[in-house]
């Protein structure tokens, strides 16, 4: 008959990756106990299951601040006290670096490090702790201004006062250059009262492109606005080419339904409409084509402000 040891070779803590749980077999190592309902169990590496005949939290007490192991596992036949890597880097929010000559525990925010244990065997021991082996970092203000989103100097002097964080004296006269660039803003673009007296003296026009492709393969929609009335047609494309075909039977659809032709037509510098054919129509029918300036869409404002709230 095969007996399991129910003593542990020793009282070490190991780090453990493929544990799925913190495991003890001993119950003294619990800050308090609370008994198993159920009859669950372990399935240890010879595949036999262990029973777990209670659990509870505790912590390692030498780091500051301590280092807690959250619903520990007592299961009296585990010859081994084990620390699931997956649930203690969870537990702590830090981050663990395996190397061959041990481990180290470091904020998984700050990178500084918590903890830091040698190996010379096969295993992972957390060995004995000494608090002055642990390196707490403390960060210049500049990195904390960087690290937290370029936060200003009296959101840092709070959380430096309230011991959130660990910098030295901050000043005022660091100059962090990304936060100028990061805060410029256009110059506005003035309201344009276009003076127009009857339809279609105006049509803006632009085309959107769709992130979902339409049951009818349409990806594009061009777009034309009156600036008269603010009336609005769309029209669905399949492809950008098809911009100017689309236009033509536009101004076909106006003259025959409205009698009226189309008088100017403004658009951006996209090459659906500043190309050759778009050109010679206007220039042969008398249309006016007028582009807005070099990477200024928003003076095509009329028709984006369409495009944001129809489409």
């Amino acid at each position: 008959m095969h007996t399991l040891c129910i003593t542990p070779l020793d009282a070490n803590w190991y780090m453990d990756t493929g544990a799925t749980s913190h495991m003890s077999s001993i119950q003294g190592n619990l800050t308090a106990y609370f008994n198993m309902s159920n009859k669950g169990g372990i399935i240890v590496g010879n595949g036999q299951s262990i029973p777990i005949h209670g659990y509870n939290h505790m912590k390692l007490s030498s780091p500051c601040p301590p280092l807690k192991l959250n619903n520990v596992h007592h299961t009296p036949h585990l010859v081994k006290n084990l620390v699931s890597v997956r649930k203690f880097t969870t537990d702590n929010f830090v981050s663990i670096e395996f190397n061959p000559f041990g481990f180290s525990v470091k904020d998984f925010q700050t990178e500084g490090l918590v903890m830091r244990c040698e190996s010379q065997g096969e295993l992972y021991p957390i060995t004995n702790l000494d608090t002055s082996q642990y390196i707490f970092v403390t960060l210049a203000p500049s990195l904390w201004h960087d690290h937290l989103g370029h936060s200003g100097t009296p959101v840092l002097n709070f959380l430096r006062k309230n011991k959130l964080i660990e910098c030295n004296q901050i000043k005022d006269t660091h100059i962090c250059h990304c936060c100028p660039l990061g805060k410029h803003i256009k110059l506005p673009f003035y309201a344009w009262n276009s003076s127009t007296n009857m339809s279609f003296d105006i049509i803006h026009s632009d085309l959107w492109m769709s992130p979902v492709l339409s049951s009818f393969g349409h990806r594009y929609y061009v777009l034309f606005v009156d600036d008269y009335s603010k009336f609005l047609w769309t029209f669905p494309l399949s492809q950008k080419s098809q911009t100017f075909s689309i236009f033509l039977d536009f101004k076909v659809f106006i003259r025959t339904q409205f009698e009226r032709d189309i008088m100017t037509i403004q658009c951006d510098n996209d090459t659906e409409f500043d190309n050759g054919p778009f050109w010679d129509f206007c220039k042969a029918n008398g249309l006016s084509f007028r582009l807005s300036s070099p990477h200024t869409s928003p003076q095509n404002r009329k028709v984006k402000r369409q495009i944001r709230t129809k489409l």
